[in-house]
């Protein structure tokens, strides 16, 4: 029998989650509570399988329960909830050593399989959650140019190779002077080049290019 802790502030959530579990034959919840304080509490008289983690609570929220659990209960699994998929809360759950991150919004199946496969010692994430460290790996191993380049292709506007240093380049705040003594061409053939990249970007004029370059690069 996998024993399941469940910290969740939200009573109604909590008390519907324990009857969906409960209706399972090898899963069962020992405890519950509505935040980090009862949580430590309820880990000194229960010995759980696995915790479901709200990471949004009053007082000692889902993070900070997390590293007092892992450092005093390091063989208990943790699996964070939360309603929304944050990068900066999901890359900090993961580093104070949560074993998976789901979105409250997961069908009931797949929140019992999710609890199967964390006591086994796999990592659990929603879709969304693994497309938000997908997109962190990407941006730790394909420098700001490239991520500009595939963010263009991906709304069907194909710079060349020298289009995207110029663009790059217009975007950081050069002039075409300046561009031109960075790559060692021509000014007319820098304002060619710019004038090129405009047509694709069906953008007349270069502060609305800087603007849309920026934006797209932020997201």
């Amino acid at each position: 029998m996998i024993k399941v802790i469940l910290v969740e502030d939200q009573r109604l959530f909590r008390e519907g989650t324990e009857l969906l579990i409960n209706n399972t034959d090898d899963i069962k919840v020992v405890g519950m509570a509505g935040n980090g304080e009862e949580a430590i509490n309820l880990l000194k008289k229960e010995k759980p399988d696995v915790v479901l983690m709200d990471i949004h609570m009053p007082g000692m929220d889902g993070i900070k329960t997390t590293v007092y659990l892992k450092e005093n209960h390091p063989d208990v699994k943790v699996v964070m909830l939360t309603s929304a998929a944050d990068e900066e809360l999901v890359i900090r759950g993961i580093n104070v050593g949560a074993d998976g991150f789901l979105l409250k919004n997961l069908y009931h199946d797949n929140l019992i399989q999710a609890i199967r496969n964390a006591y086994r010692g796999q990592s659990v994430l929603s879709g969304e959650v693994a497309e938000i460290l997908v997109n962190k790996i990407r941006k730790l191993t394909l420098d700001q140019k490239q991520i500009l380049g595939r963010r263009l292709e991906n709304r069907g506007i194909q710079l060349t190779k020298r289009e995207l240093d110029i663009a790059y380049l217009f975007m950081d705040g050069y002039t075409n002077t300046m561009i031109a003594q960075k790559l060692f061409l021509g000014e007319g053939t820098i304002k060619n080049y710019v004038s090129e990249i405009y047509n694709k970007l069906n953008i007349r004029h270069r502060k609305d290019a800087i603007s849309y370059l920026r934006q797209l690069l932020k997201q």
